[in-house]
């Protein structure tokens, strides 16, 4: 059979493995019934309904009427590679950096983005790259400034670069997280850092 749509093709793909993910992970929990819920029975659920539309996106992607090349992603060997070294180093030397926590920080951080830029374009790597950032940053930075470096870092990805809608879209974004999660959920975000 022939793949027609790329897209399609690897889209299905990623869900299958997702789903299975989950699944696999679910596993060392106990399962329960559909009365009474184990902690493993809604990522098991979960993740065979995502292998199930997965595989019917894959299917799809042999039929569809859509002509999209197969090769949709660029890949870049060197830098899967320079992770898969970076990320093993970190996790064997882990016993070298109990002393320097900020290293190994620094090092998983650096492998991580080396992963995600392996795959796809250019503006995908960025945003993938932003929401890690954000995700470091939340902690020692605090909620305010990380949303400001998320949406700014996010918009070098597109095509043009408008301050004034960044400056409008990081003002609203910040007002709903501090008035959503801190002051509605009650969630513990540092506002600012030091905090």
């Amino acid at each position: 059979m022939h793949i027609r749509n790329g897209r399609d093709f690897w889209a299905g793909l990623m869900f299958i493995g997702f789903g299975l993910g989950f699944m696999l992970v679910a596993q060392n929990y106990p399962m329960g019934s559909a009365v009474r819920m184990g902690p493993a029975y809604f990522p098991t659920v979960l993740g065979g309904l995502l292998a199930i539309l997965g595989a019917v996106i894959v299917f799809r992607s042999f039929v569809s009427k859509l002509d999209n090349p197969f090769k949709v992603f660029t890949f870049r060997l060197p830098l899967l590679i320079g992770a898969l070294v970076v990320g093993g180093a970190t996790y064997f030397s882990d016993s070298l950096l109990k002393g320097a926590p900020l290293a190994e920080f620094a090092l998983a951080g650096l492998a991580l983005a080396l992963f995600i830029g392996a795959f796809g374009p250019r503006a995908m790597f960025l945003i993938l790259l932003a929401v890690v950032i954000f995700g470091y940053a939340l902690k020692p930075l605090g909620l305010v400034l990380s949303t400001v470096l998320l949406i700014v870092s996010s918009a070098l990805a597109g095509h043009d670069f408008r301050n004034k809608e960044i400056v409008i879209l990081t003002v609203v974004l910040v007002l709903f997280g501090v008035l959503v999660f801190v002051k509605g959920l009650g969630l513990p975000f540092n506002l600012w850092p030091g905090e």
